[in-house]
């Protein structure tokens, strides 16, 4: 199996910009639905989206909004990975941010990470592992 770009720089990723959680889901035909929102203006971010290792999206350049990952039948006992990084282009504060959620199961789910870079241009690397469970 190789190993995607996004995945090689994960290697010094700390646990605040590391997330893992479950989201319950039905099983019917109802759309899980994803959104992807790197912090504020002067963040630039890629990310690539992938369900039990085939990708969804791949390079996704700035934030993802009404992403449709799958049904809630189609998900259970499935992970989502999705690998962002972040590069602050901003000349006012060097913390980056990740905002993510889902809907469309059980409940809505929101997450938000944030990590300061050492300055302007540096990059952090965010990853979030979210397992779908059949609430029943």
């Amino acid at each position: 199996m190789s190993i995607t770009p996004l995945k090689k720089v994960f290697a010094d990723t700390t646990g605040k910009t590391n997330h893992y959680d479950e989201y319950k889901v039905d099983l019917s035909d109802s759309p899980i639905v994803m959104n992807l929102f790197p912090g504020t203006t002067g963040q630039s971010a890629v990310s690539d989206v992938i369900i039990d290792s085939n990708k969804k999206g791949s390079n996704i350049q700035g934030s993802i909004t009404n992403f449709t990952i799958g049904t809630g039948n189609s998900l259970v006992n499935k992970f989502l990975e999705v690998y962002t990084i972040i590069t602050d282009v901003a000349t006012d504060s060097n913390l980056t941010s990740l905002d993510f959620s889902l809907t469309g199961g059980i409940a809505p789910y929101r997450y938000k990470m944030e990590r300061t870079v050492q300055e302007q241009g540096d990059s952090a690397a965010y990853k979030i592992t979210i397992f779908f469970t059949d609430f029943s």
